[in-house]
């Protein structure tokens, strides 16, 4: 609470004197200002007064504040330390208010996909106008022109609702927000958020606002992809199988020239061995030094046996 004090002067400033009256060296410097304080912290001066008074035979003096000893000068701001810190304080929140706001504006100049506005329904949507008239509006798509928004199917009635939602991760539920969509200019949502129909902007942070989902996490990437087949390959091998070795190069062939390593092994010894074609041990060659040059090993072992039966060179 506030209240009205009487500081006394601190002793190291009292510069006793001697007295005029009664000549006694107890003539000392008194302090009789008035502040307002805030339990101990002084908030400002009411009235500054200082006199000397004897303690001796009690005469007394009014003191101009020109004429007092400079050490209690130099003390006179004790008594506004409260409202400094209240300019300070208010000057602090001043300038988180601006950068609040000037981070808000960015995220409307340059947004992304799951910033979350918040609106006035009965405006942005235009809605019939109820009690419940607030509603959450989530980023989709951008371009250079337009915004395209999904809006929640449910409404509230304060931001405080709203931000519950949020704890509860109930912006990732299903059905939460309605499967129409709203696209809109940038220019009308610069004016929609000056005119305070859009009066709040949030972006994700980790997936998530006030502690709670507001977008689904990506899914990891699989540590291992597996090995990727090549569709020809795998029928050539089928047809090989079955002893359908015309079916089984064509398909080895198409493998093979759109760069699967498999397919061109499997070709090289289709022509090593006569099936399906003619012989062919340079067309054998050719193709098992294709499948070599992407680290084949199976295929750069069957080239060292073919080597030792016949000239590769």
């Amino acid at each position: 609470m506030l209240l009205f004090n009487t500081s006394q002067s601190f002793p190291h400033f009292t510069h006793v004197q001697c007295c005029p009256d009664c000549n006694n060296n107890s003539y000392h410097l008194v302090n009789q200002s008035r502040f307002l304080r805030f339990t101990i912290f002084p908030i400002f001066p009411i009235k500054l007064s200082y006199k000397r008074e004897c303690y001796q035979c009690g005469h007394s003096e009014a003191i101009n504040i020109k004429t007092l000893p400079l050490f209690e000068k130099l003390s006179l701001p004790k008594y506004c330390i409260g409202l400094i810190l209240l300019l300070w304080g208010a000057l602090f929140f001043y300038q988180k208010h601006l950068n609040t706001e000037a981070l808000k504006q960015s995220y409307l100049t340059s947004p992304k996909a799951y910033d979350t506005y918040l609106v006035k329904a009965d405006k942005f949507t235009h809605e019939p106008w109820t009690l419940t008239n607030l509603k959450v509006a989530q980023v989709l798509s951008f371009d250079e022109q337009f915004i395209t928004f999904q809006v929640s199917n449910y409404s509230y009635k304060r931001t405080s609702a709203i931000t519950t939602a949020m704890r509860a991760s109930l912006l990732v539920q299903r059905d939460y927000f309605s499967s129409q969509t709203i696209t809109l200019p940038r220019n009308e949502i610069k004016r929609l958020y000056e005119d305070d129909i859009i009066f709040d902007v949030l972006r994700p942070q980790a997936y998530s606002l006030y502690g709670g989902f507001v977008m689904f996490p990506p899914k990891p990437k699989p540590l291992y992809k597996g090995l990727k087949l090549d569709e020809n390959n795998q029928q050539g091998i089928i047809y090989y199988k079955d002893k359908q070795y015309n079916e089984a190069l064509e398909s080895f062939n198409l493998a093979a020239n759109s760069g699967s390593q498999w397919g061109q092994l499997n070709l090289a010894q289709m022509y090593r061995d006569g099936q399906g074609t003619k012989k062919n041990i340079q067309q054998a060659i050719y193709w098992y030094k294709k499948a070599i040059a992407q680290g084949n090993s199976k295929a750069k072992y069957e080239l060292e046996q073919l080597c030792k039966t016949t000239q590769c060179e």
